[in-house]
């Protein structure tokens, strides 16, 4: 196994939520104003009382904003709400349309987003303005990049979010006539995003029309055969975005090919016996309520969706782990795709963005030092000679080769004064070809002489590198080259290095919601424990705050 060093385990780390400050009790740099809607805000910013907690930042920002403009108010007009602040206010109140809770940006002195507003004291209405501005800062902050750090979340995670600082979406939010297309347009634009969220929407309507009904138990039913439950089991599947279609003939009880076909794919992707019939335990798994937990998931990867680059590139590598899956995303579409082996649980393989560089064509492997002291030391301890017979050289600190037999293995604990290098060729563990974007993790995408994993469903067992099912179909693909130029350069046997003309963006995510390319929702297995570690930190930030 070529990957590098096992990593931190799970990696889900405890969640602590970021420190917030009041809006009140700051010491201010001018004089009280003379106008009252003015006065108002200076009292209610330098006095001791209730007030939405923020980040520092937004503190900074806000405060600046303030002071700037002599205290006047953003969203009143003669001690109203004007129109742009009713409206901002009903856009945070429909926070939950975009996978976020609408009680992060409530403003103090409302018990609710249908509350009466508080027109006839005007310092509660200052404070609205000050509260309301804090809350349409927050919202635009975390519908760019997401309410959590995804650093803090997973060990795994090497995410920078696309943040918007405070004091540019404040230059926006208190001067546009049109706040609210602003803090739109501030969500994700990747086709996904919308995608979930009216997946999100029509889950939530479900939850609210009638109720949950299971399909009967019966006999076991596959194509060619009539039952009385096949009209609702096309509907169960179509609720689960599988495109049951409507039978070939007139008779909606007929159980038909294409049916089947739908069926395998649900069988396959709730990792139960592909058969393509209906039986028991197809049964029980159809008649699961998940409406409750996908909202929960979707939820989770539109969050994740936020920590993308707005920029994916025009053409890029996209590796979702819990599909177990690699595409070539050109220009919005799928040009390309292939299964792949990700890390293993205790080893997962990270989530950040790089470049690709290089390929290389029969690559040789330098085993990393973790895995010589992990798995090699302790056999070598017992049989020195193991490397020779397996044709792996041993190289000594002055880069020359060295019988394995010759060395006192048994002489090293912590560390090992010997590199161990495995040649090119068939048995080799990187395969034909390495896909090269180095970066801090040594993660990398290659070949494996062990393709009999590919059929797997489950397929986390790496080091955290991702191997490739097709890697000369991926190299013709990224390189721009036949297929017959591909084999050429394998052919040769011998270790070359081949630059891309243009570095290729990497992205390897982690999402357990995608829709696929009919534009269905697919859901996938948290294979590292990171949806739940999302929802701990939920739980976390509401605790926080209350």
């Amino acid at each position: 196994d070529p990957e590098p060093a096992p990593g931190f385990g799970m990696g889900n780390l405890t969640y602590i939520p970021p420190r917030l400050v009041p809006l009140s009790g700051l010491a201010l740099p001018e004089p009280r104003p003379a106008g009252t809607a003015e006065a108002m805000i200076y009292d209610s910013l330098a006095g001791d009382g209730s007030s939405i907690r923020v980040l520092p930042a937004t503190r900074d920002a806000l405060l600046a904003h303030y002071v700037a403009q002599g205290f006047k108010p953003v969203w009143l007009e003669d001690g109203k709400l004007n129109a742009r602040g009713v409206a901002v206010l009903a856009q945070l109140a429909a926070a939950d349309q975009e996978g976020l809770d609408p009680q992060n940006y409530l403003p103090t002195g409302l018990e609710s987003f249908s509350s009466t507003l508080p027109e006839t004291d005007s310092a509660a209405m200052a404070r609205l303005d000050i509260d309301l501005t804090a809350a349409a800062l927050r919202y635009a902050r975390d519908a760019s990049g997401g309410q959590f750090d995804p650093r803090l979340l997973s060990s795994y995670n090497d995410i920078d979010p696309p943040w918007i600082a405070p004091e540019k979406a404040l230059k926006v939010i208190a001067w546009s006539p049109y706040p609210v297309e602003y803090l739109k347009s501030l969500n994700p634009t990747h086709p996904a995003y919308a995608a979930m969220r009216n997946a999100l929407a029509g889950l939530r309507a479900k939850e609210t029309g009638a109720p949950f009904e299971p399909i009967a138990a019966g006999p076991v039913v596959g194509p060619g055969k009539s039952d009385p439950r096949i009209p609702a089991l096309r509907q169960r599947l179509a609720e689960r975005g599988y495109a049951s279609g409507q039978p070939a003939v007139s008779d909606a009880a007929l159980f038909d090919q294409p049916l089947s076909d739908e069926l395998r794919r649900f069988q396959k992707d709730s990792r139960i016996r592909v058969t393509g019939l209906l039986g028991p335990q197809t049964l029980r798994a159809l008649n699961e309520n998940s409406s409750a937990s996908n909202i929960d998931r979707l939820r989770t990867n539109m969050e994740r969706l936020r920590w993308l680059p707005r920029d994916l590139g025009k053409r890029y590598v996209f590796v979702n782990p819990p599909a177990y899956e690699a595409k070539v995303i050109d220009h919005g579409e799928d040009v390309w795709a292939t299964r792949v082996i990700v890390g293993k649980p205790d080893t997962q393989t990270a989530a950040f963005h790089d470049e690709m560089e290089f390929l290389v064509f029969n690559p040789s492997w330098g085993v990393p030092q973790s895995i010589i002291l992990k798995e090699y030391l302790p056999r070598l301890r017992r049989d020195p000679g193991y490397l020779d017979r397996i044709g792996f050289q041993v190289v000594n600190q002055q880069g020359k080769v060295v019988p394995s037999r010759s060395v006192k293995w048994w002489g090293f604990g912590q560390s090992v004064p010997y590199g161990i290098l495995q040649p090119p060729g068939d048995k080799n563990a990187l395969g034909e070809i390495k896909f090269m974007f180095p970066n801090s993790h040594d993660i990398y995408m290659h070949d494996t002489p062990n393709r009999d994993l590919f059929d797997n469903e489950t397929r986390a067992f790496s080091h955290g590198c991702v191997r490739v099912q097709n890697p000369r179909e991926f190299a013709a693909v990224v390189l721009g080259w036949s297929a017959e130029e591909v084999d050429s350069h394998i052919a040769t046997a011998e270790s070359e290095t081949v630059r891309l003309e243009h570095k290729l963006p990497v992205h390897i995510g982690y999402f357990t919601a995608w829709p696929d390319s009919q534009g269905n929702m697919r859901y996938f297995n948290d294979i590292y424990g990171r949806d739940k570690a999302m929802e701990t930190a939920r739980s976390a930030t509401l605790v926080a705050q209350n």
